[in-house]
């Protein structure tokens, strides 16, 4: 049986069905999953239980986001992003996500330690702004994009975010597609 975090992001792309998700964590004693709302093309669904965030969105805005044909209904919600946290990457999150993280790594796992597992990252950054010191590694890779976000920079640094995500991971590729994913 796959993991938590890949049955999770296997779901990228699909509706959104919490009883699914609830079912995935249970094992860390996730009794509820919020359902998405709100009147815009795009919501996100906390479970900090789990230290888990889904970013959702409306068929036809995922479609134009990722320029694929998403079918489904127009009043149903499709999953674009799964993010696993950990403390620092927002105030909602207490505790590390608990599970093993897809290709052998966890949330202690080094930048060097991404690298080797998902080879040379299309993306490297580090970024200084009010509140936060870090490291963006990202990758695009056929089923998904991969982005994982430190907090500190060398020895110190310490992952507070996997993303895996059918649009651009944090806005990684602002610079190749800057309508879409500009800061």
């Amino acid at each position: 049986m796959a993991q938590a975090s890949e049955q999770l992001i296997a779901l990228l792309g699909r509706a959104f069905d919490g009883k699914a998700i609830r079912d995935v964590l249970a094992g860390w004693e996730v009794k509820r999953v919020a359902a998405p709302n709100g009147p815009l093309s795009e919501s996100i669904v906390w479970i900090p239980k789990a230290s888990v965030r889904i970013d959702v969105y409306r068929p036809q805005q995922l479609s134009k986001l990722t320029a694929t044909a998403h079918a489904a209904s127009a009043d149903e919600w499709l999953i674009g992003s799964v993010e696993l946290l950990a403390p620092g990457s927002d105030n909602r999150i207490k505790a590390p996500f608990p599970g093993p993280l897809p290709q052998g790594l966890s949330m202690q796992s080094t930048p060097q330690a991404c690298i080797d597992a998902y080879g040379a990252p299309d993306l490297d950054e580090e970024h200084e702004r009010p509140g936060f010191s870090g490291r963006v590694l990202a990758w695009r890779l056929q089923t998904a994009n991969r982005a994982i976000t430190f907090a500190g920079l060398g020895d110190d640094s310490v992952m507070i975010g996997y993303t895996a995500c059918l649009i651009g991971c944090i806005g990684a590729w602002r610079y190749t597609q800057p309508e879409i994913f500009a800061p």
